[in-house]
This record gives C-alpha cells, structure tokens and sequence, in this order.
C-alpha cells in the first residue's frame, strides 16, 4: 500500500511539473504563476514524498530510489536558483536564456519522475 502512495506521488509530482514546463514555455511569461506552481512542486515533494520512508517500502531498488530522490531534491534547489536569476533578468535575450535553462530543468526532473514511476511499475 505504501509503495502505490508513494507512486500516484511521483505521478502528481510529474503532473504539476507538465503544468509548471507549460507556463515556462508560453509566449507570455507570468512569473507570478510559474513561482506559485513551483512551491507548490516544492511542497508536494516535501511533505508527500520526503516524509516517506525508503525503507519502509517493500521494494528491492531502495538505493536507486534514494539516489534518484536526492537528484531531485537537488535539481528542484537548483530550478529555484534559476528562477531567482529569470525574475532578475532585464533584458529579452537574458530572459530567453534563463527561461531556457528553467526548461532544461523542469526536463530532468521530469524524467527523474518517470524514470521512478517506471521502475516501481516494474516491481
């Protein structure tokens, strides 16, 4: 039961950063709804996935979960350094730049996501 809980998480995770990757990649840039979306992820991988215990899953890839956990805790830091640097920018070609790099980690996080959602599907 544990192990499905901590699945349809990563699923919802994967939902909310398909949101955030959509705003990122509009025409029209709304900061305000891209930093909403993105404590939002922040929260939900916080308080849903980091509150469960890796041990506690009946499941034979805990050190590949636990590894990938930590990329994700990682990238999402980074993601909001990024986002810190793209309100700052002035400039379009800045803008553009940041925003792409934003892009680039809303990508890995994403396939982080489904590389974990795969993998349980195996188990």
């Amino acid at each position: 039961m544990l192990l499905k809980f901590y699945h349809q998480s990563y699923e919802e995770l994967v939902i909310k950063l398909l949101e955030l990757q959509k705003l990122v990649i509009a025409e029209d840039t709304d900061m305000i709804a891209i930093t909403t979306v993105y404590e939002q992820i922040q929260t939900m991988f916080q308080e849903q996935i980091l509150t469960v215990r890796l041990d506690e899953l009946d499941c034979s890839a805990i050190s590949l979960l636990r590894s990938a956990q930590t990329e994700i805790y990682k990238n999402l830091r980074l993601l909001g350094t990024e986002l810190l640097f793209l309100r700052s920018a002035r400039q379009g070609k800045t803008t553009k730049e940041r925003l792409e790099k934003v892009q680039g980690k809303v990508e890995e996080l994403i396939g982080y996501c489904r590389a974990i959602i795969s993998h349980q599907a195996q188990d």
